[in-house]
């Protein structure tokens, strides 16, 4: 093929993909209140895991000032009193989603007393439209991905020679599923215990907990798109020693200059709270471990092959 011929390869596979994507979006349109609590839901994982301190705050101060009968007679116990009542009568069914939040959200906050909002807040008219717009184009990436990764794969891989196309194969369905995996854990784990602890942070009397709705989603898309990232390196360490650019024993000669990069690399990667960082770093040395598991085996390997040649 000829250079012309190689761009409207190119220009032919990047058009399919487009299109791919393009349906995608469309497709995903009517489904705006569906899609919009997918990625909010983290933020109400976060929203639950403070309340149940709320109520377990509350119920402590009113056993700690001599129950509700006392505190009618102290300063400001009428104010507690009315939170606890709440909290005791509305309670479990805020927790198990069966409360009108629809309706009644902002009572939550006047009498119960817990200062973090069920909702994202929109200071923007259309702001909460570009979110959704921007979380349909990423859900229309996933989607399509099988049918994109094929039309780069079938550009790509007409330049391989028969062992390389075989390495790829056998590489990108583990790189696929270690990304799928760091997403997961990052939409999970790591951004409803982050906001949790940030939140967690503010004292309600200087700064109050409201969040926009584009920062929100800002942030999940950092830490899951980082961590499926970060979730590579078993991989990128194997190939690397494959390809004999690192052996297995500088992996384990410089472990600890390693382990360094990984805590600043989550430091970059995340809101700047040790927490946070805690969250992402750990799981990198646990994957650098396995790492170092899978190149000191693929070295004892090549060692056996070559001691047998």
């Amino acid at each position: 093929m000829s250079f012309g011929d190689h761009l409207e390869e190119l220009r032919k596979r990047l058009m399919l993909s487009l299109a791919a994507v393009f349906v995608c979006v469309i497709g995903m349109l009517p489904f705006k209140s569906w899609i919009t609590d997918l990625y909010v839901a983290p933020y109400r994982d976060m929203f639950r895991t403070g309340f149940v301190d709320h109520v377990e705050k509350v119920n402590s101060d009113v056993a700690a000032a001599g129950g509700v009968e006392a505190l009618r007679s102290q300063p400001g116990g009428e104010l507690l009193i009315e939170n606890y009542e709440f909290l005791r009568d509305y309670g479990d069914s805020i927790l198990d989603r069966t409360y009108d939040f629809e309706r009644f959200g902002p009572v939550i906050k006047r009498k119960g007393g817990y200062e973090v909002s069920y909702y994202l807040v929109a200071t923007k008219p259309i702001e909460d439209f570009w979110t959704f717009m921007a979380a349909s184009f990423l859900f229309s990436l996933l989607i399509s991905g099988p049918f994109v990764i094929y039309q780069i794969w079938a550009f790509v891989s007409a330049g391989l020679y028969k062992r390389e196309r075989a390495v790829v194969l056998r590489y990108l369905p583990g790189s696929a599923l270690l990304f799928m995996m760091g997403g997961a854990f990052g939409y999970f784990v790591v951004v409803p215990y982050g906001l949790y602890f940030l939140v967690d942070l503010m004292n309600p009397g200087q700064v109050q907990p409201l969040i926009t709705v584009s920062t929100y989603f800002s942030l999940l898309f950092m830490l899951t798109a980082a961590l499926g990232l970060v979730f590579q390196l078993p991989v990128v360490m194997l190939v690397l020693e494959k390809t004999g650019l690192v052996s297995h024993q500088t992996f384990v000669k410089n472990w600890r200059y390693v382990i360094l990069i990984l805590f600043v690399i989550a430091a970059v990667f995340t809101p700047p709270d040790p927490f946070t960082q805690g969250m992402m770093a750990g799981p990198m040395v646990i994957l650098y471990v396995c790492g170092l598991w899978l190149t000191g085996r693929s070295a004892r390997s090549a060692g056996s092959a070559g001691g047998s040649a």
